[in-house]
């Protein structure tokens, strides 16, 4: 969640400034990745400073990784899409994660965290200045791509469709 904080450098610099910031630091988090990955002591050494990696990471790309690249996606629309799309992805992904931990699994992925992403969704569109309709798409459209269990992580397209549903619709 708090990933969405990069969202300040908009009042305190600028779109450019938020745009420059997110595809600089998709390709550090790339480049930091593949290293991590090819590493055993940078991974050793990352799991103790930042204890975020989940045990199925140790191989493969972490969700960390993935959310930057939807970032840095998200980052080449046309404002005001990039942010609202990473404040779905910084908030409204994590709260699906904790509210379907406790639902019965379908999938991979739980009613209840779909329901708790897409009310959170629309709860973060609507006040950011997308009518009720359009919201509730934009929402919609972030909250299937979020249950998707499709070959990629769902990091990295929640934040750049809910990014292109919001172009489209606006």
């Amino acid at each position: 969640m708090a990933t969405a904080a990069v969202l300040l450098l908009v009042p305190l610099g600028s779109w450019t400034v938020l745009r420059a910031v997110l595809l600089v630091g998709t390709a550090l988090a790339v480049v930091l990745e593949m290293v991590r990955l090819r590493s055993f002591r940078l991974r050793n050494w990352m799991v103790r400073v930042a204890p975020v990696f989940r045990p199925e990471e140790a191989g493969r790309p972490s969700g960390a990784m993935w959310l930057a690249v939807g970032y840095g996606i998200a980052a080449l629309f046309p404002p005001p899409a990039p942010a609202m799309g990473i404040l779905i992805g910084a908030i409204a992904d994590p709260v699906a994660s904790w509210a379907g931990s406790a639902g019965t699994a379908t999938q991979g992925k739980t009613l209840r965290g779909s329901a708790g992403h897409f009310v959170i969704a629309l709860g973060l569109l609507v006040p950011a200045g997308l009518p009720w309709g359009r919201a509730a798409v934009a929402a919609a459209v972030g909250t299937v791509l979020e249950r998707w269990s499709g070959p990629l992580n769902d990091n990295v397209v929640v934040a750049p469709g809910v990014a292109a549903a919001v172009t489209l619709l606006v």
